[in-house]
């Protein structure tokens, strides 16, 4: 049985680099190939939709098995590569991929899960300010073996992908991917893999680059250090910023949680959750099944004084048994079908890791907007302050859902 490996890599740097200046992407970018399909809002819905719960079912595996970690994660990047992976995918191997991703087949269709995808591409390669978003994913085959066309096609036609031939029999091969991720991510992520197995074929990447600004940065000036509840017995100083603004706010009592929207620009909002005291597992079903009707009737604008810590953080998730647990097992069997990628039946996944790294800091890029919400002014400002565990989202309005998500447990750690 010949392997593959897939590694998804997301780097994320919110509020970074504020003093240079990024481009837009080019007007030539735009994939005029999928622009005109009428069914295109409903395969963005479709996408948004199953992604969104693929990330729900995900996040409980995970906050079950690291009770006390920090836990970052990119679901929708997770989600496109395994979309992406399902192009060479048949059979039975086919139908668990995509049904654990979340898609019911008896109401989308192959081709409107891949247009869905190729659309959240297309959004994010249309958007020109503030937000800088890199995804790039690259197939590293053997030398010796070769991708069917139609594969490749629609690879890059829904994915922009495209492969690089390697003989995984030398050993730079090991390291001339290590340093292709390492480039991609901005050397956040340093040598990912630390062997390949002899009998590998093809190893897939999936870098994302993240970066942008507060819509109103924080003054570095305000920052404090203070303390930060890490249980009722362990507490932590942390560096915390502080800024007194308009935030939509609300308290959803089902959830026993306080959120706060803290605009970024390009559209997107870091959502922070701040649980109850010893009820940071009890919020997220209770958001899961919050309507976005329900969501924006509970938000409300407020004036307040908002302390949120200075983070890093990062994590490496093995794929294989958090798919497992959804019901992705062939692609990772003996009895897998690939035969969609090569025309070789005995290809199956032996590895599947995710790393991500986010950080978040006081800078950003202050500019005037004007918004068509009435602002409620307080005589004595709210203070929320985020000293205890708290849940996070960054969540692009554009495509109706996460582009980073997690919880903070620990900001020390």
């Amino acid at each position: 049985m010949k392997l593959f490996i897939f590694l998804c890599f997301s780097q994320t740097l919110l509020c970074a680099f504020v003093c240079e200046h990024h481009g837009g992407p080019h007007d030539d970018d735009h994939d005029h190939d999928g622009h005109h399909h009428n069914n295109e809002p409903e395969a963005l819905l479709k996408v948004s939709t199953a992604t969104l719960n693929f990330y729900y079912k995900i996040y409980y595996q995970l906050a079950a098995a690291h009770p006390h970690d920090n836990l970052p994660l990119a679901p929708l990047s997770i989600a496109k590569a395994f979309a992406l992976l399902s192009l060479g995918a048949k059979s039975k191997t086919l139908s668990q991929i995509h049904e654990g991703i979340g898609f019911n087949k008896s109401s989308v269709s192959d081709e409107m899960i891949h247009k869905g995808f190729q659309k959240v591409q297309n959004i994010f390669k249309q958007l020109k300010r503030g937000l800088e978003l890199d995804s790039t994913k690259v197939w590293f085959i053997d030398s010796k073996q070769n991708l069917i066309k139609k594969f490749l096609d629609e690879a890059q036609k829904y994915y922009q992908s495209y492969y690089m031939p390697l003989n995984f029999e030398k050993p730079e091969a090991l390291e001339q991917i290590n340093s292709y991720v390492e480039k991609k991510t901005n050397g956040k992520i340093k040598a990912p893999l630390d062997n390949i197995d002899p009998m590998t074929d093809l190893v897939i990447t999936n870098t994302v680059f993240f970066k942008e600004s507060w819509e109103h940065a924080f003054n570095v000036d305000h920052t404090r250090e203070e303390d930060f509840h890490v249980d009722e017995n362990t507490v932590v100083k942390v560096q915390m910023m502080s800024r007194k603004g308009e935030y939509l706010t609300g308290y959803i009592p089902e959830a026993g949680c306080t959120l706060v929207e803290v605009p970024y620009k390009g559209n997107t909002s870091a959502i922070f959750g701040l649980p109850e005291m010893g009820k940071m597992n009890d919020p997220n079903k209770a958001l899961q099944n919050m309507s976005l009707e329900a969501y924006n009737k509970a938000m409300k604008p407020r004036e307040i004084i908002l302390s949120i810590p200075k983070f890093s953080m990062s994590g490496e998730l093995d794929l294989k048994r958090v798919l497992e647990h959804l019901g992705i097992t062939k692609v990772f069997s003996d009895h897998a079908d690939l035969s969609g990628i090569t025309g070789d039946s005995r290809l199956k996944l032996s590895k599947a890791v995710h790393k991500a790294v986010l950080k978040m800091d006081e800078e950003g890029i202050e500019y005037a907007a004007a918004t068509a919400i009435g602002i409620s002014k307080l005589s004595s400002p709210t203070h929320i302050t985020f000293n205890r565990q708290f849940l996070f989202s960054i969540f692009n309005k554009d495509i109706s859902n996460d582009i980073f998500t997690g919880k903070m447990m620990n900001p020390t750690k």
